[in-house]
């Protein structure tokens, strides 16, 4: 049975200072070299969409040691291995980084042969996977990575990573274009994490689809009334003082905006709404607080309720979210990819070794051979 290869998902900045960031760039160059020359460039991009391909080739480069930095430094080293030769560009990275992505754009469509079209289209998918992660996923943790994968034929992959300011733990976003239908329902391929949320606002999730309608059409009403809404507030928390806490009451507590409201974008909004949901996200300086005000005007004035459940999934839940044909196959990707790959034989033992881990020792031998 799979068992997650990263299990530690904390910022470990001490020990990277000591991780032999060289091996695991020889390792990683190889790797991905052959699983390239074997499988091509858009099932690189594919593969990398899912979060255990990934656990597999941090594990083979022993990135795993280094806990929630290991995706930054495999973006680091996939942007230093991969060229524009490979028919891919490695786009993005964390911090300031991120916001490279449209200028990076521009670059990488001229080798990749991308039309103006797509690259824009590719540059509002990157900002709109920016946001939903951000603004349309509510759980507590700061996003400050950003990697873009784009292939020639235009597939792409992001994967994106935030921090909990609190605990110091990550989670990691996976997004794929061959599985996106909507950016905003349902659209990523994995959340993984080592810390689930008792609460988190998500207004991705289907059950939240009543509640984006709603949304949309608050900002079709006079605008006073979104103003009303933190008198309700204060309103309903001086009766749950009386008659004690329940989950409405706690719900509406958490959708209350705590920054501040761009109270001129919110009319200019109502003056013009956006069709739908996607719409309204798109539109640069709509944030948290606006999102969870439009959420808690549903619960007030249409009782249309938002998903509160946190849609990442824990390392141990991996197995349970996705085909267990599906992770074999990416698996012996990987094994075949080392065992092909130009290493020198002790450093392909030591890969494969470490590869082991992700599974039992009987189970690895009948699957690798």
């Amino acid at each position: 049975m799979y068992r997650a290869g990263i299990r530690e998902m904390r910022n470990n900045a001490g020990r990277y200072a000591s991780f032999n960031y060289t091996r695991a760039c020889n390792i990683l160059r190889e790797v991905s070299r052959t699983f390239l020359e074997g499988f091509g460039p858009d099932d690189f991009v594919d593969a990398l969409s899912q979060p255990f391909f990934t656990d597999f080739l941090l594990v083979t480069a022993g990135l795993d040691e280094i806990g929630g930095a290991s995706t930054l430094v495999l973006s680091a080293i996939l942007k230093e291995s991969i060229t524009f030769n490979d028919g891919l560009a490695v786009l993005g990275g964390k911090f300031l980084a991120k916001f490279n992505v449209p200028k990076e754009l521009d670059v990488a469509a001229e080798y990749l042969g991308l039309s103006p079209k797509k690259v824009e289209h590719l540059k509002y998918c990157s900002r709109m996977a920016a946001k939903i992660d951000s603004v349309a996923i509510q759980d507590g943790f700061e996003l400050y990575f950003h990697m873009m994968i784009i292939s020639a034929s235009g597939m792409w992959t992001i994967i994106q990573q935030s921090q909990n300011p609190l605990t110091q733990t990550v989670r990691r976003y996976h997004w794929f274009s061959g599985y996106l239908r909507s950016f905003v329902e349902e659209p990523h391929t994995g959340i993984i994490t080592q810390e689930k949320r008792l609460m988190v606002l998500d207004m991705t999730a289907r059950e939240s689809s009543e509640c984006r309608k709603t949304s949309v059409e608050l900002l079709k009403l006079d605008i006073s009334k979104l103003h009303r809404l933190r008198d309700y507030v204060h309103l309903d928390r001086q009766t749950r003082l009386t008659d004690g806490e329940d989950d409405r009451g706690r719900r509406i507590e958490f959708l209350m905006p705590v920054g501040i409201l761009n109270w001129r974008l919110l009319g200019q909004l109502s003056e013009n709404p956006p069709k739908d949901y996607e719409g309204v996200l798109a539109v640069r300086g709509v944030g948290r607080e606006i999102v969870k005000l439009l959420a808690l005007g549903s619960m007030v004035y249409f009782d249309v309720s938002p998903s509160f459940k946190d849609p990442a999934f824990l390392f141990d839940e991996v197995p349970e979210n996705y085909d267990d044909a599906s992770v074999l196959y990416r698996f012996q990707q990987v094994v075949d990819s080392v065992r092909n790959s130009r290493m020198p034989t002790e450093m392909k033992r030591h890969c494969l070794r470490r590869l082991s881990t992700c599974f039992g020792e009987s189970e690895y031998e009948g699957l690798a051979g």
